[in-house]
Formats: C-alpha cells, structure tokens, sequence
C-alpha cells in the first residue's frame, strides 16, 4: 500500500501558544520539549476543562499528542519511544479527537493537518488488519479495516481507502459473508477508474463479484458489473473475459465467443498470450463449442508446455463431458425401449473414450501441483483435490480399480486434514 506522506511531519509544526489557555499552552510545550507522558495530562485536562473543551484547536493538538503516543507505541526509532506504553488507547483517542476537531472546526483552519492525522490512524488500522488477516482472525480483520475505511474517508482522499475495502472484501470471502462480499467490494467495482497501483488486484474482485451476483441469478448486476469493468480497465484481456461469461450466462453464446477472440488478439504475442488462451478455450467450452475450445487448449500448450492450466482445463472438460454422457445413460426412460440399445451403446462408448482421453491430462495437472513448492500448494489445494476426485471417477468408471486405490487414499488424507 502506498504510505502516507506525512508521519514524521508533526514536530515540524509550528506551536502557536497565544491565546491560549494554560492547558493547551502545557501540552505542547512540554511535547516539544519531549515530556510525551505531560503533554497527555494537560491536553486531557484542557479536553475537559470549560473553556476549551469546545475549541478545535485543543481537539487538533489532542489528535497530535496521541498520535504521537502512537508512534511511540509502534516506531523503534521514535523520539518518544520510552513512552510506547502511555496508552494502549491511543488510536481510539486520537480518532475521537479528530472527529472532534472536525466537527469543531467551521472555518476550516486545522483541516489539513487533521487530515493527515486521519490519514496516519487509517493507516495504523489497516495494518493492524493485514496482521489479523494472515493470523486467520477474519472477523477481526473486516471491523479493522472498517475502522480504516471510515479514518481514511474522513482524511479526505478516499482513494487511500481502497487497500481497506480489499481486505474487508476478502475476509467476507473467508467467512463466506457474500452479502458483505458486496458491501465492501461493491465500492471499488463501481468506481469509473482504478487507479494503476490498484489495478493488479480488480481482476479478482471484479470475479468475486461476478460469481456472487450469478449465485443469487442477479442477471441485471452481472452484466453491468462485466460491462463496468470493460469501461474501468479498457486494456485489460480479463474483463473481455468476464464479459464473455456474463454474455454465456445470459444466453447469448457468439458474443461471448466474439469478446472471447478479442481477448486473444489483446494479448497476442505477450507472455499472457498462453492462459488467456485458457480462459477463452473456457468461454468455447461454456457455449458448447468444445472442438473451438480444444483447439486454444492444444495452443496454449505449443507457447507454454507443462504448464498446469491448459492439463487441468483440458482434463476436466474431457472429464465433464463424460460424465454428461453417464448421466444421459442414467436415464430411465433410455432403457424402456429395445430400439435405444444402439443409442446406449453409442453414449456408453462416448463416455468411456473422453475418460480415456481425460486421464493424462489429469495426471500432468497432478505431476505438476505436486512439484511446486509448500505455500504454492496450500494455495492450490482445492485444484489438487478436484484433479484427484475426477482422476479417480474416471479409474473407477473403466474399471481401474487398482489404478484408483492410491488416488482415492489420497483424497481421504485431504478430506480428514480439512
């Protein structure tokens, strides 16, 4: 996240102490002389004394003061580092004081430092947030960076926000939370523009988004939604992409095939040439043109052999359209004429040839997940598990028993670790 211009900015204040009462004079002399734990006793007195509890100038230098007891708290190299223990409130009791000051301040003479002090609590919140993320504690995570949303809005430039409403988002997904899915993501989806140091991340998000409306068959928010992120990042192949679902989804299969090649000739020639190859041999594969889809399979793999999209792709489209075979031949109705043992025949010999065919993609997609490194296949577990559960189906449908045995012992040992 880019940081906050402005943390080491506060000492650098000019102190004006005229006109002021002996409360707020204390508190920010003994600051700039460096009796960080003085200055909390005078300013808190002067927040309650009558005749500047009401003053936004008091409620600006409290916001001062206890951001600086922050930034002993969290700075090693602080001036006031002996004092990082003055109070475990401090971020609290600065933001009230922000709020205060603001609400105080009609003509506008500390907003912009008030700014920055809202500025450097969201930013401490949204830190604390990361750590609450990686530690598991999602709920925590999505109140922390609430918190940081609502700082970072008030300091006056909402773009710094947006890293907040990530990770908010991204702990609903967590806590499969789809309605604050849409709460904390549905911001960032809908802004005309993303800025370039937040791009990398909107592909996911508008995704996300994408499944959660088509999951509740919102059709009226997936297509403006698909069409919102075409607008919002013209250049980028992926929102192509999730047009060409949201066209499929919505039962219109050659536009989605003609935004699907338009992302082809984006990438042409670039190193992101061969997965969205994969991606569009999806969108074929979606609207039913499987020899189409086939086709940019085998091509992605010319540009980049070995690789896990274009096995695990081709393996489960092999592998679903054999099993769309079976479940026609489960059918009851097929079997109450002698005249359909032709047409049983056929779907039973369909079947069994796309399973065949299926097996050594699934088997290169599993080679090449159980060669990458710890985190990268914690990361792709949920691909590993769906590679071995239809590598076995497939086994067991020809027969292979021997052959599924380990596959399958491998599926219990992930299913017990979950």
């Amino acid at each position: 996240m880019k940081k906050i211009a402005m943390y080491v900015a506060f000492l650098s204040l000019v102190i004006a102490v005229n006109a002021q009462t002996v409360n707020v004079q204390s508190a920010m002399t003994d600051l700039k002389r460096g009796y960080l734990d003085k200055a909390k006793i005078a300013i808190d007195k002067a927040c309650e004394h009558p005749d500047t509890k009401d003053d936004a100038k008091t409620w600006y230098y409290a916001g001062l003061i206890y951001t600086q007891i922050g930034d002993a708290a969290t700075n090693p190299q602080s001036q006031y580092k002996k004092w990082k223990n003055l109070d475990p409130d401090w971020c609290d009791k600065a933001y009230n004081a922000a709020l205060r000051c603001k609400k105080l301040d009609t003509k506008n003479e500390y907003a912009n430092g008030n700014n920055n002090i809202f500025g450097y609590l969201g930013n401490e919140y949204y830190r604390r947030s990361i750590d609450e993320f990686n530690a598991g504690n999602y709920a925590e995570a999505r109140k922390l960076s609430d918190d940081a949303i609502k700082m970072f809005n008030n300091s006056g430039n909402t773009e710094y926000a947006n890293e907040s409403y990530y990770i908010a988002g991204y702990a609903c997904q967590m806590l499969n939370d789809n309605e604050g899915v849409k709460k904390y993501y549905g911001p960032l989806v809908r802004k005309p523009k993303v800025k370039e140091d937040f791009a990398s991340k909107m592909p996911a998000i508008y995704r996300t988004m994408f499944h959660v409306y088509k999951d509740a068959n919102d059709t009226v928010n997936v297509m403006k939604l698909a069409n919102n992120y075409t607008k919002a990042l013209p250049n980028d192949p992926n929102a192509q992409l999730l047009l060409a679902d949201a066209y499929i989804w919505t039962g219109n299969p050659s536009k989605g095939i003609s935004l699907a090649q338009k992302a082809i000739e984006m990438t042409k020639g670039t190193d992101a040439q061969p997965l969205v190859l994969c991606a569009a041999a999806s969108v074929y594969e979606a609207a039913g043109d499987y020899d189409g889809a086939e086709s940019l399979y085998k091509e992605s793999a010319q540009l980049q052999p070995n690789q896990l999209t274009t096995n695990l792709g081709m393996g489960l489209m092999l592998y679903n359209r054999g099993v769309d075979k079976i479940k026609a031949l489960n059918n009851p109705d097929l079997y109450t004429d002698d005249d359909n043992m032709a047409l049983i025949n056929k779907l039973t010999e369909e079947y069994k040839d796309l399973l065949s065919q299926a097996i050594p993609y699934l088997q290169n997609a599993i080679a090449y997940l159980d060669g990458l490194d710890e985190e990268h296949r914690a990361q792709n577990r949920s691909s590993l598990y769906n590679s071995l559960k239809a590598l076995s189906n497939c086994y067991v449908r020809l027969d292979k028993y021997n052959e599924a045995k380990p596959i399958q012992d491998r599926i219990l040992l992930m299913e017990k670790s979950n």
